[in-house]
């Protein structure tokens, strides 16, 4: 569970004012916006990545200082450093979020062992989204916050991502989501948000 207080988050101009609201477990919310309207600020804003204006974000009734690894926020498969390969970063997450989920299980179901070992310079935009979505599984962490994770998925991934979030709904995690296109998730989503104006609307 993620509570946010009146947060307002400032960058070269306001992206969003006063925003207070509780993010429950076992629930799928997702923000719709266009390009450019500042819901990745946001995500960097509920994730501690940058400072927020005002207001504040707790997990569980705890600052986020106090809660690292009850959240999981991997902007973009830009950030994968292209000497390593997916299996580093799969052995990272599992150590520093302490998690006991089987990498050879989420390797498996994700159609990942013909790459998994091959250097991220080498992975095509599909397999880098793959291993991001790998990251979230394997860290277990409470709270997920997925940034345009479909972008660069086949017909068939993208039905493998929606059912693994249902899964991880039923499992009890808050999952925060971002997309550009209503369609995309709008048969998984539980509560459905717009930015518009600076202010997150609830449709």
């Amino acid at each position: 569970m993620m509570t946010v207080t009146n947060l307002s988050v400032k960058t070269r101009f306001p992206i969003v004012t006063g925003f207070t609201y509780t993010f429950e477990k076992g629930t799928i919310y997702s923000i719709i916006a266009v390009n450019g309207s500042g819901k990745t600020t946001i995500f960097r804003a509920l994730t501690g990545l940058i400072p927020i204006s005002s207001g504040k974000v707790e997990i569980l009734k705890q600052p986020l200082s106090k809660m690292r690894r009850s959240f999981f926020f991997y902007e973009t498969s830009d950030w994968l450093d292209k000497h390593l390969n997916g299996l580093d970063y799969l052995r990272f997450v599992k150590t520093q979020w302490k998690s006991e989920i089987l990498l050879t299980d989420v390797i498996t179901k994700w159609q990942m062992s013909d790459f998994i070992n091959l250097k991220i310079s080498k992975y095509s935009l599909g397999m880098k989204q793959k291993l991001l979505i790998a990251m979230y599984i394997v860290s277990d962490a409470d709270v997920l916050i997925f940034d345009e994770v479909n972008n660069g998925l086949d017909e068939s991934s993208r039905k493998l991502l929606y059912s693994q979030l249902l899964s991880l709904k039923k499992a009890g995690k808050t999952i925060i989501l971002s997309s550009h296109y209503l369609n995309d998730v709008k048969d998984i989503t539980d509560h459905m948000f717009t930015l518009k104006d600076q202010k997150l609307y609830e449709e």
